[in-house]
């Protein structure tokens, strides 16, 4: 098995199963290195589970640290690319986050069930990165949030073409113009969680949902495959509208980076709470 920087990696081959979690270092965001390492990493998985003696049907993905998921886009990168005018960097960021959610929501082209394990909040980007998977199992108390427009941006990777194909245009409207912040409990409701655990069980409801799947796994695999055949999503799409938000950032006022600065601050405290 490769190991990874920013990547814990475990294969439990009797339960053809693999789960990546972000390692509990620094802050649980998704930073431009970690982005960077996590463009080898589906190259690797493609490679190593293209052999016929490494069966696998789930990817699963998680986090380390205690009580988040993830915290999403790296703000003060964000903050310090937009002060320098430095679009290069903001489309290098943003175009490596459209793979990442891009190679999750095809599977890493392989036959398996993408799942995300969220045993902790999940904030911005990370929670477009949980939506990119097939299905997602979710603590009770666990919180989701696209907060973007609280700095007058959107979130540019993913959301609209994920979400427009999981609700009703004024569900997804409202989530991202108003910001608030949902308890997994809503989101089931919505049909966007699958399954609620409760508050450190979230693996034990993974095994047993995994049971449950693995027994009609030729059925529910081609199940998500036919669901995605009728709301195709290209790549380019992503692409576009991530290509659209690395132009708004040249436009967003000085406020609008106080405010950026706020929540970047807020990323630093968490981290030093969780760490």
């Amino acid at each position: 098995m490769r190991t990874f920087q920013c990547i814990s990696v475990k294969y439990f081959k009797e339960y053809e199963l693999l789960i990546w979690k972000i390692k509990n270092i620094g802050i649980p965001n998704f930073c431009l290195n970690g982005l960077r390492e996590f463009a080898e990493f589906a190259i690797w998985v493609k490679e190593y589970f293209a052999h016929p003696n490494r069966p696998l049907k789930y990817v699963v993905s998680g986090s380390d640290y205690q009580s988040v998921y993830n915290m999403g886009g790296d703000l003060y990168f964000f903050l310090q690319s937009i002060k320098n005018n430095n679009q290069s960097a903001l489309r290098e960021y943003a175009h490596l986050c459209v793979d990442a959610i891009y190679n999750i929501y095809t599977s890493f082209n392989l036959p398996v069930i993408t799942i995300a394990l969220v045993e902790g909040n999940a904030y911005g980007g990370g929670f477009e990165c949980a939506l990119a998977h097939d299905y997602i199992i979710a603590e009770q108390d666990t919180q989701f949030c696209l907060p973007e427009q609280k700095f007058n941006l959107f979130p540019g990777m993913g959301a609209y073409s994920l979400l427009s194909r999981k609700l009703k245009e004024s569900d997804m409207d409202a989530m991202i113009r108003e910001g608030n912040i949902y308890k997994a409990q809503e989101l089931n409701k919505m049909g966007l969680i699958e399954i609620l655990a409760n508050k450190g069980e979230a693996m034990l409801e993974l095994h047993s949902w995994m049971k449950q799947l693995t027994d009609q796994f030729n059925f529910e695999y081609h199940h998500v495959v036919c669901k995605k055949e009728i709301n195709q999503l290209e790549k380019k799409e992503l692409l576009k509208i991530t290509d659209i938000w690395v132009d708004a950032c040249s436009t967003i006022t000085p406020f609008d980076l106080r405010k950026m600065e706020v929540l970047s601050n807020a990323q630093y405290r968490k981290a030093k709470i969780v760490a």
